[in-house]
C-alpha cells in the first residue's frame, strides 16, 4: 500500500487537499493586501509542496504557512546530513512559554511551560513519482512541555512555517498562532454538527453557497458568543443579546421578571447554556458551544412561542 501510495501523483492523494487549501489562502490573501494571511495545518498537512508553492510566489501574492510536523526528513547540517527531529531535539531553547491547553475529552483545562528552539533548515528533495522535489528552506519553530502532570501526555509541538523567525518574540507568535488552529475546529465542529450543513439536500450550487454562508454567519456567532463569555464576563450582555432575548432568557431561568439594567454576559450565557443541557455545577467549568447551540435552539422556540402568543393576543 505503502509503495503504490508514492507512485501516485499528488493530485490523486488525499493530501492534495492541504496544498489546495493553502493555494486558495494565497488567493484570500492578493484580495485582502493589507492583511496579513497565515494557513496553519495539522500534521496531516506536512507535504513539502506547500512550502515549494509558498517559495515559488512572491511575498506580495502569498499566504504565510504554519505546518505542525509529521515527517522526521532528512536536512543539511554542518556534518553533512541529518534528521530533522534529533537536530531540533538537541537545539538550544531561547526561552520559556506559558501556553493555556483546552480541556479536550478526559483532559482537564491546565497551563503549560513549554522550552522554545528555533532554527533554519534546508529539507532534501523529497522522492516523489517521476523523480525528486527541489530542496527548500523553512523556519523551524521547536516547542517541548518539559514537566507536564502526572498522566499526561507532555505538548511537543514541531512547527514548520514560511514566517520569519529570528528570535524569542516571533518564535513565540507562531506557537500561540499554532495554538490558535483549536478555535478554527470548534468553529467547524459548530457548523457541520450544530448547523448539520452535511444534511442540507439543495439541488444546485447557487442555493448551496447561499446556505452555507448563512450557517457560516450562525457558526460564527455562536462561536463568539461562547468566547466573548469567557473572556469578557463582566460587559453588558446586550452586546450580543437582543432585549428581548435576555429577558426571556432571565425570566425563564430566575421564574421573575427582568431588571430594568441589563445582566452581566456570564450570567445570561450560562442560563442559556443550560438550556441546552449544562448542569453549572461546581466543577463544571464554562460552557461549551455544543450545550450553547442547543440552547440557541430552544431559546428561539419560546421566542417564535411568545410572538405567536402575542399576535394571537393583539388588540
Amino acid at each position: 500500500m505503502a509503495h503504490e501510495r508514492a507512485r501516485k501523483p499528488i493530485e490523486e492523494k488525499e493530501s492534495y487537499r492541504w496544498l489546495e487549501s493553502y493555494q486558495m489562502a494565497c488567493e484570500v490573501q492578493q484580495r485582502c493586501p493589507a492583511t496579513l494571511g497565515v494557513n496553519v495545518a495539522d500534521r496531516e498537512g506536512d507535504i513539502q509542496e506547500c512550502f515549494l508553492e509558498a517559495v515559488s510566489r512572491a511575498a506580495a501574492d502569498r499566504a504565510e504557512c504554519i505546518i505542525r510536523a509529521k515527517c522526521n526528513r532528512r536536512i543539511a547540517t554542518d556534518q553533512g546530513q541529518g534528521y530533522l527531529w534529533p537536530e531540533m531535539q538537541s537545539t538550544r531553547p531561547l526561552g520559556h512559554l506559558t501556553v493555556e491547553v483546552a480541556r479536550q475529552g478526559e483532559r482537564a483545562h491546565r497551563q503549560a511551560t513549554l522550552t522554545v528552539a528555533i532554527r533554519r533548515v534546508s529539507f532534501t528533495g523529497a522522492r516523489r513519482r517521476g523523480g525528486r522535489l527541489p530542496p527548500v528552506e523553512v523556519n523551524v519553530v521547536y516547542a517541548k512541555e518539559r514537566r507536564a502532570p502526572k498522566r499526561e501526555k507532555p505538548i511537543e509541538w514541531l512547527l514548520l512555517t514560511s514566517l520569519p523567525v529570528e528570535d524569542f518574540p516571533s518564535a513565540c507568535t507562531v506557537v500561540h498562532w499554532y495554538g490558535g488552529r483549536w478555535e478554527i475546529e470548534v468553529f467547524f465542529r459548530v457548523l457541520h454538527q450544530g448547523g448539520q450543513i452535511e444534511q442540507l439536500r439543495l439541488q444546485t450550487k447557487p442555493r448551496l453557497v447561499n446556505a452555507l454562508a448563512v450557517y457560516l454567519i450562525v457558526a460564527w456567532r455562536i462561536h463568539t458568543v461562547t468566547m466573548l463569555s469567557r473572556a469578557y464576563p463582566a460587559v453588558s450582555c446586550e452586546i450580543v443579546f437582543e432585549p428581548q432575548e435576555w429577558q426571556t432568557l432571565y425570566t425563564i431561568h430566575y421564574r421573575r421578571r427582568p431588571p430594568q439594567e441589563s445582566p452581566p454576559l456570564r450570567e445570561i450565557v450560562r442560563g442559556l447554556a443550560q438550556l441546552g443541557g449544562f448542569l453549572a455545577r461546581t466543577g463544571d467549568g464554562e460552557p461549551g458551544v455544543q450545550t450553547i447551540w442547543q440552547g440557541y435552539q430552544r431559546l428561539h422556540d419560546f421566542l417564535s412561542a411568545l410572538e405567536t402568543y402575542r399576535g394571537v393576543h393583539a388588540p
